[in-house]
């Protein structure tokens, strides 16, 4: 395939997804604004019943993992699914990553229906943009003991501090983090003057350190660049010159050297999926993630892959909830790393090449559950993205 053709399959594509990108929040992002978000400690959208760390614990290094994203995606069908929250976890450690990724990463799945008991439904507008209050108005939260919740990572957190009762945690793992590295050791049964207020400050922001930054995630549909008009000008010049000149195609962002492997005898072959994954992020290079799940009428979506091989194949299970298929709904791209507050230098740093989300095609009813289980997939850079004088890989 030749670069002009990916060019095409790649701005001409029918189904636009969204793409996401990190933001400073505005304003907190709490569960009642519904929030997309890359780290920090998770919003629940069910503020009754939220995740243990037994469900998110790493199989290799048996430590808690933390929030790395969840996204807001709220769908018209079934009714149940009228709130929808899909949440991403993952460990810290870059080795056990490397080591073995299938047991450092965890998707759920929560959704609420229109009418909860813990949020009011939003107000019907007419045609004439005219709204019925009354069921908002008219609306009672359910009154319920809120879970404690880890002061580190989030999520549940039934173990307590001993001496100031105050502080709980997942796991005596998050305690002892908390104890000896966030300072609470010291700030533990203060009493609140204005230099305690700021060491508890100060506390707090040593364990906001634990996890991920969090960042606000917005979304926008993709396009054909940053200025359309500008791309299909240069699409077209292309276009020209390549007719008149065939003998010598253009190289432009084909990413492969210049000189004399670009001559007319040359065997050099780029990893057409990586090409076409490049030619994406250079239209948006700002983009950490791409929302593309399939809709009423739409075809099954293939997700924009970083190499041709590793890619799950029919390793995709059923949902464990109703045993129907899983499709493809976003993928997180390694350009996230930039906003975690992670480092990149370290031999062990966190890494991947995109992360693939597929979640239930039917977005089945989770009846008396309030978490069910997705499924994730992780791709690597290709060493073999560039091949010369060879075939790419399968």
């Amino acid at each position: 395939m030749s670069i002009d053709d990916i060019k095409d399959l790649t701005l001409n594509d029918k189904w636009a997804p969204q793409l996401g990108y990190c933001e400073e929040p505005e304003t907190p992002l709490t569960a009642d604004t519904f929030p997309s978000k890359s780290g920090g400690k998770p919003a629940w959208l069910n503020p009754e019943h939220v995740l243990t760390v037994d469900q998110v614990t790493c199989s290799s290094c048996d430590q808690p993992m933390v929030l790395l994203l969840q996204l807001y995606t709220p769908e018209d069908h079934p009714p149940e699914a009228f709130h929808r929250m899909v949440y991403v976890f993952c460990c810290k450690t870059g080795a056990c990553v490397k080591q073995d990724w299938t047991k450092c990463f965890k998707v759920f799945r929560s959704q609420l229906a229109r009418e909860n008991p813990y949020y009011p439904p939003p107000a019907i507008t007419d045609d004439e943009g005219e709204s019925d209050d009354d069921e908002v108005s008219n609306f009672v939260a359910k009154s319920f003991k809120a879970p404690r919740l880890c002061v580190i990572c989030g999520v549940a957190g039934p173990k307590t501090c001993g001496q100031c009762q105050s502080a709980s945690y997942c796991s005596r793992e998050h305690q002892m983090v908390d104890w000896n590295m966030c300072g609470h050791k010291q700030q533990c049964k203060s009493s609140l003057t204005s230099s305690q207020q700021q060491e508890r400050e100060n506390v707090e922001q040593l364990r906001q350190t634990r996890v991920f930054t969090e960042k606000e995630i917005v979304s926008e549909p993709e396009g054909k660049g940053e200025d359309g008009a500008e791309e299909e000008a240069q699409a077209a010049f292309s276009k020209a010159n390549n007719e008149d000149s065939t003998s010598n195609p253009t190289t432009e962002n084909a990413l492969v050297p210049a000189g004399e492997e670009t001559a007319e005898d040359s065997e050099v072959l780029v990893d057409d999926a990586f090409l076409r994954f490049q030619l994406k992020l250079q239209l948006y290079p700002d983009q950490v993630l791409r929302y593309d799940r399939v809709e009423y009428d739409m075809p099954d979506r293939e997700p924009l892959w970083v190499q041709q091989g590793q890619k799950p194949g029919d390793v995709i299970p059923a949902c464990a909830n109703c045993g129907g298929p899983r499709t493809f709904e976003f993928q997180i791209l390694s350009t996230l790393l930039n906003f975690l507050g992670v480092s990149h230098v370290a031999t062990d740093s966190l890494d991947w090449g995109s992360l693939y989300v597929y979640t239930c095609k039917r977005n089945c009813d989770l009846r008396d559950q309030v978490f069910v289980p997705e499924f994730i997939w992780k791709q690597d850079f290709s060493t073999d993205s560039m091949n010369f004088g060879g075939r790419g890989p399968a």
